[in-house]
């Protein structure tokens, strides 16, 4: 949201190259941040500060990011404890800067896409209002006529140009905050979220993310010391999708009592049985985190595939409202104004083309021919 204290997608991407860059080079985690508290940008520069602060303090890095977590998104904190956890910090690094690079070029290429529609949307809805003010404050035609209604819908004047205005902007409003609300409560929602995934392009889309990130937490900490039961659990966490991280526990402990990996990710009902297979046949070569890396290519290939397909159907989607609002405005302008108009004067001609009574002849007007009592 507008209104968000979180760190914009460019924040974020130069957060994780300098921390790259920094850390590749033997630089220490608290110096990183501290240069970056006086030499980053502006909202990265306040951020920084705090956590370069929490660093000196003895904090851990994914402890201090917890305490700044209203700034970052949570996969950039998952990851970043996964990071610590493995040692291999500059890794994940690279991994979210490529991540939101994507994100960045995505949300470019929409806003790419619809700013003509919406350039025109926005010129349809100030001309339709124009038109409104301008023929609500002519005078009528003539006395007991009313004033023009270009859409029919009881707008004129000042008052329904500001109407039809709100009613417009508000609409637009209402759904992007519906938006916003359904994108929270699929993070909340772990069966709405599984549901999610039977959708068309949305879903595979969004179970791709998530296996991307499941699968770069893996490779990176499969070949730590860390336990393989807290590399799940890190490796869920990391997914940032609510039906994985549902899934966690009962795969944590289906491992804990001995199951292999393969039979724990099956009970789990997350996972493609491509990828199933893949780890059964992983885990019996011992080859799990070269199967990880593997498929962490393929599915981010996936990902970048459906996420420009989503992408340019949303942008179609737009397209299409904007253009069923224009159209549907000039086809009631001209029902209303010109038509309406037209079947007026048929009207009134009607009306004048009374027969002719000799007793009463009158002109056209009703004005009487002869005299009253001649």
């Amino acid at each position: 949201m507008f209104w968000s204290r979180r760190l914009g997608t460019a924040s974020l991407i130069e957060l994780c190259r300098a921390l790259r860059y920094a850390l590749s080079s033997g630089m220490m985690l608290r110096d990183a941040m501290d240069l970056l508290s006086r030499e980053g940008t502006g909202p990265l520069r306040r951020v920084a500060g705090r956590v370069a602060a929490d660093l000196k303090a003895g904090w851990s890095l994914h402890e201090a990011l917890r305490k700044q977590e209203a700034a970052f998104p949570p996969l950039f904190v998952a990851l970043t404890a996964v990071g610590e956890e493995s040692g291999n910090l500059p890794e994940v690094m690279g991994e979210l800067e490529r991540y939101y690079q994507t994100q960045q070029k995505l949300r470019r290429d929409f806003i790419s896409d619809i700013s003509w529609p919406v350039v025109q949307f926005a010129a349809a809805v100030l001309i339709i209002a124009g038109l409104i003010l301008i023929l609500g404050l002519l005078p009528s035609k003539g006395p007991g006529q009313q004033t023009t209604d270009p859409l029919g819908l009881g707008l004129i004047g000042p008052e329904g140009a500001v109407t039809f205005l709100v009613v417009v902007f508000g609409t637009i409003a209402a759904g992007l905050i519906l938006f916003a609300l359904l994108g929270k409560l699929l993070a909340t929602a772990p069966r709405l979220q599984r549901a999610m995934f039977h959708v068309p392009v949305a879903g595979p889309c969004a179970r791709a993310l998530a296996m991307t990130r499941l699968c770069v937490a893996l490779k990176l900490m499969l070949d730590t010391r860390l336990s393989v039961l807290k590399s799940i659990q890190l490796a869920f966490n990391a997914t940032d999708n609510s039906a994985f991280v549902a899934a966690a526990p009962g795969v944590v402990g289906s491992v804990r009592r001995g199951n292999t990996i393969h039979d724990a990710f099956g009970a789990a009902g997350v996972f493609p049985p491509s990828f199933r297979s893949s780890v059964a046949v992983a885990e019996e070569s011992g080859r799990l985190p070269e199967m990880c890396a593997v498929q962490a290519e393929n599915y981010d290939e996936q990902a970048r595939r459906l996420l420009g397909t989503l992408n340019k159907l949303a942008s179609l989607l737009i397209w299409l409202l904007v253009a069923a609002f224009v159209i549907t405005a000039i086809f009631r302008i001209f029902t209303t104004v010109y038509l309406g108009n037209i079947e007026k004067n048929l009207d009134d001609r009607g009306r004048d083309s009374r027969p002719f009574d000799p007793k009463n002849p009158t002109l056209p007007s009703g004005v009487p021919l002869l005299p009253p009592g001649k």
